[in-house]
């Protein structure tokens, strides 16, 4: 599969996908987990019948969905099966915390018990940056950021006892400098570009002695998933990081041999 100029629309539903054919089942079941997201939010503009379009790129179909919401049983994930049921019986932990947020947090509960340790490490460093932009906005307008934030963890409980511009996280989570230094940025677009560059860079050092490993390839969907939200946000910005992308990949993108059915190498 090549990755190329003239396939530089080509989606990260598309190489899942192709992956579905190419990996071994053990490790497309790991691609999955990157597309959970969207199950998530199907299934709660099902619930809360928004009527809002259908996501495509979920693991899960429409039909599948609704069935599981009548009666829910354990072809579905225990995350989203039991927030079916605590949405059924309307146990909402308080008017002011949203099903979006009761749901996150169940999302990344489940996503904690990830046996891949580099799946494990993004979305533990994708639920504490979230809850820490969170923090920050809500930090900006003045609001309380309890019920915004997602789970309950360490980072979540000294942000919630802290009032200082940091939140007193500079050892828990590092990470938080360079989150601070993107958020000086005058602009949304700015800041957003900071933020996503930090990203990049994070999922870089996570894979840089995974060679020819499953990580790689998972590493690869999450920095192509950014090519894809900056191509429809700024086209510029998401030409750069597509050149990034493509350079990392060597102008061009082939499963070798370590991936197919019988060699490739899980964690």
């Amino acid at each position: 599969m090549l990755l190329d100029e003239g396939r530089q629309k080509a989606s990260v539903a598309v190489f899942k996908a192709d992956f579905e054919h190419k990996l071994h089942p053990n490790d497309f079941a790991l691609v999955k987990y990157l597309f959970l997201k969207y199950d998530n939010a199907n299934l709660l503009n099902l619930l809360l019948k928004n009527n809002k379009s259908f996501v495509n790129h979920g693991n899960y179909s429409k039909d599948f969905l609704e069935e599981q919401i009548k009666e829910p049983d354990q072809r579905i994930l225990p995350y989203l099966n039991g927030f079916i049921v605590r949405f059924k019986a309307d146990e909402c932990e308080s008017a002011d915390t949203s099903w979006e947020t009761i749901l996150e947090g169940a999302y990344f509960n489940f996503l904690s018990g990830i046996k891949n340790s580099f799946l494990r490490n993004w979305f533990q460093f994708k639920l504490n940056f979230q809850n820490v932009t969170t923090a920050l906005a809500c930090h900006d307008h003045k609001i309380s950021s309890e019920n915004y934030l997602i789970g309950t963890n360490t980072v979540t409980e000294i942000i919630l006892r802290s009032n200082a511009n940091d939140f007193g996280l500079h050892q828990e989570f590092p990470e938080i400098e360079k989150i601070l230094h993107a958020w000086q940025h005058d602009t949304i677009i700015e800041r957003e570009q900071a933020l996503d560059q930090f990203k990049w860079e994070w999922i870089d050092d996570q894979i840089f002695f995974h060679y020819f490993t499953i990580e790689r390839l998972l590493g690869f969907l999450l920095q192509l998933e950014m090519v894809e939200r900056w191509m429809k946000l700024d086209e510029k910005t998401g030409q750069k990081m597509f050149d990034l992308l493509l350079r990392n990949m060597n102008k061009e993108y082939e499963l070798p041999e370590e991936f197919n059915l019988q060699y490739v190498k899980r964690k």
